[in-house]
């Protein structure tokens, strides 16, 4: 990635004794900020954010980490590999703004988010919809971002977190993409009307989040089914309610699981909704870049190989507009 590329190219040059007219640096077309602070609530809450040089008028994606996870984490930055950090080069690829918020600590000292759901005491308590309302407000005024081109990504919690998001603050939300996540059982979450485009991608045989409905390990809560969860929201932006559905073709046949794209077209408002059915697939993105460790997947379940998750999550984002 060209991030990745002018970091390194940075260090080299730090390191050797070459002047630097000797060296030819990549052009650098964005500005990484690590750690960029905002009081919410009287809270000094944490961001990164990747922006081009001339941020004006350009889409936002709001990427939201896991429980337990953190917007390093969710980088790469740290121990261990991340699929989404393949967003910081699609960010410079596609001339985007990417923020990736940091959750706050819980009663188990592990970060996350204020979902919705009543039933997971080990979240935080913090006022997470008034932090990510506030984020978008402070980019814009420092940014300039096209405000109707706002998008939110997360996993798991995060997903949870997005979903919070659509009911809380949908005029602000241009479209929502939910990883290994579904709707709450008991939720506190007011209830919205407006249309939204959505995507869902989850795994058949995740052993945390069940595909099927149910508690999530751990005891965090009870969550609905994910067809449940896609019927509300094809109720909820009125589209058709027979998919479009497209066969990935298999094309690593020892990842034990295979990709459905299930497309319920012609909402309001041009609205859609999609479900990625990773069938075999466990609690994890699908990638063909990036493998997790066997170690991670005994825990997480099957790893699929046959799509890249942010390529598919990106192509869905960016034609949507409020």
């Amino acid at each position: 990635m060209k991030f990745h590329l002018v970091l390194t190219t940075i260090i080299i040059l730090a390191l050797c004794s070459c002047r630097p007219n000797e060296v030819e640096e990549p052009v650098q077309t964005h500005d990484f900020r690590f750690n960029e602070t905002i009081e919410v609530d009287g809270i000094t809450r944490q961001y990164h954010i990747l922006h081009p040089e001339d941020s004006a008028g350009k889409q936002l994606v709001i990427l939201l980490h896991g429980h337990s996870g953190s917007h390093d984490q969710i980088l790469g930055f740290g121990a261990g590999t991340s699929v989404q950090s393949y967003w910081l080069g699609h960010a410079e690829e596609h001339d985007f703004i990417l923020v990736v918020p940091n959750g706050e600590l819980g009663i188990e000292g592990t970060r996350g988010w204020n979902d919705c759901r009543t039933d997971a005491s080990t979240n935080p308590t913090t006022n997470d919809v008034s932090f990510i309302s506030n984020l978008i407000d402070e980019i814009q005024l420092n940014y300039g971002h096209d405000p109707d081109r706002v998008y939110v990504a997360g996993i798991s919690n995060g997903g949870s977190m997005g979903f919070r998001l659509t009911q809380e603050i949908p005029e602000k939300i241009a479209a929502y993409a939910s990883m290994v996540s579904t709707i709450p059982v008991n939720s506190q979450c007011p209830e919205s009307t407006e249309a939204i485009p959505v995507l869902y991608m989850n795994g058949t045989m995740d052993p945390i989040t069940p595909y099927d409905g149910g508690q999530i390990s751990g005891n965090r809560g009870l969550v609905q089914s994910t067809d449940e969860t896609i019927d509300y929201w094809i109720e909820r932006n009125q589209t058709e309610t027979n998919p479009t559905i497209k066969v990935f073709p298999d094309l690593d046949q020892t990842d034990n699981s295979t990709v459905e794209k299930l497309t319920y077209d012609n909402g309001v408002n041009n609205s859609q909704v999609i479900l990625y059915k990773i069938i075999g697939g466990g609690h994890t993105e699908p990638s063909r870049l990036t493998s997790y460790s066997e170690l991670y997947l005994n825990i997480v379940g099957e790893q699929n190989k046959d799509i890249e998750m942010v390529e598919e999550v990106w192509e869905f984002f960016q034609d949507k507009t409020k």
